[in-house]
């Protein structure tokens, strides 16, 4: 296979700008996304001080490439100040009544029976995902529907044929996770303005100490 290397970085940037195109054209439900919010906002009350203070924990979690939007949107969280943790990490507390449980997948299908151990304690469910009428879709009290891993006619072309349509090619749940991504990051965005929070803020509360390999 004859690779010419100045079409490459021509053709990095063009699937970039399809990607960015096709997210911008994407529709996501104003009152989900105010739904969603609402539900994180609802986890902390106002001390006697008016500062916010933690009353129930937020459980993020997913598998694979999901589960690193997960981690990412969790991590967020802990460092805007709220009890923030990652579902399957080994310090993780029990879920309790009313706490609130976020799970992302695609597909619908990940994560069952840790969606139906927390219904069973009483936990606020939100799932993530673009089948609404997924089995983790009928556990959820709240369904944020993200597109991208719907099907469609593309899923039937090559990756080549995808481009010369014009669509992005972008293999298996890839358009899924990357909006999700960007939606999360958002979220994250609008919740430190209305707190009125600082980059200084966050910095606080930022690990210091990593895992080496």
């Amino acid at each position: 296979m004859k690779i010419i290397k100045r079409k490459i970085a021509k053709g990095v940037k063009k699937e970039i700008r399809r990607m960015l195109s096709w997210m911008r054209n994407q529709k996501i439900s104003s009152r989900q996304i105010n739904d969603v919010v609402m539900e994180i906002f609802q986890t902390q009350v106002e001390d006697e001080k008016g500062k916010p203070k933690n009353i129930k924990t937020i459980f993020v979690g997913g598998l694979g490439r999901s589960g690193s939007d997960a981690d990412g949107f969790g991590m967020r969280l802990a460092h805007l100040g709220f009890d923030a943790r990652v579902l399957g990490e080994p310090t993780m507390p029990p879920v309790k009544k009313d706490d609130l449980v976020i799970v992302i997948s695609g597909s619908g299908k990940s994560l069952i029976k840790s969606l139906e151990t927390a219904k069973e304690n009483g936990a606020k469910i939100i799932v993530i995902t673009s089948k609404e009428d997924s089995p983790a879709a009928e556990l959820a009290d709240i369904k944020f529907i993200i597109p991208g891993r719907e099907e469609d006619e593309s899923s039937s072309l090559s990756y080549e044929e995808r481009s010369m349509k014009g669509v992005p090619a972008l293999p298996l749940g890839t358009a899924f996770e990357d909006l999700t991504m960007v939606v999360m990051d958002a979220i994250i965005s609008v919740i430190a303005i209305i707190q009125k929070k600082k980059e200084e803020d966050l910095k606080t509360r930022h690990a210091n100490i990593q895992k080496e390999t």
